[in-house]
């Protein structure tokens, strides 16, 4: 809904309570997603924490040295865990950044074009 939608309604950071009422009811017209019920406090809820990972997500594959797959994430062996655990307390300052050690994070491009 987001993606389809945004360019109307907001600058991709900031929408409207209108927005996330009309989100929830397609989230509610649409195939039942999993948990509760979606309102427009939830779907603006879980839109913050999708803004917190592509934030995380986007400092990482633009870092230098290291190379980083949306599918693989930083790749991690045994061999660069120490430059990788260094790399996230310094460069990134981010401990989310973890998860990505070696699995990517599939929305990323979908939302670059949104966040």
């Amino acid at each position: 809904y987001i993606t389809d939608k945004h360019s109307k309604v907001g600058d991709g950071t900031n929408f409207t309570r209108t927005f996330w009422n009309n989100a929830a009811l397609h989230m509610a017209a649409g195939p039942v997603p999993e948990g509760a019920p979606k309102t427009a406090d939830s779907c603006q809820s879980k839109w913050s924490h999708l803004r917190k990972v592509f934030k995380v997500v986007n400092k990482l594959s633009n870092a230098s040295g290291v190379l980083y797959d949306f599918k693989k994430g930083a790749n991690i062996d045994d061999e660069g865990e120490t430059m990788w655990m260094d790399y996230i307390s310094v460069c990134i300052k981010n401990p989310n950044a973890k998860a990505f050690k070696n699995k990517g994070w599939l929305h990323f491009e979908k939302l670059q074009g949104v966040i």
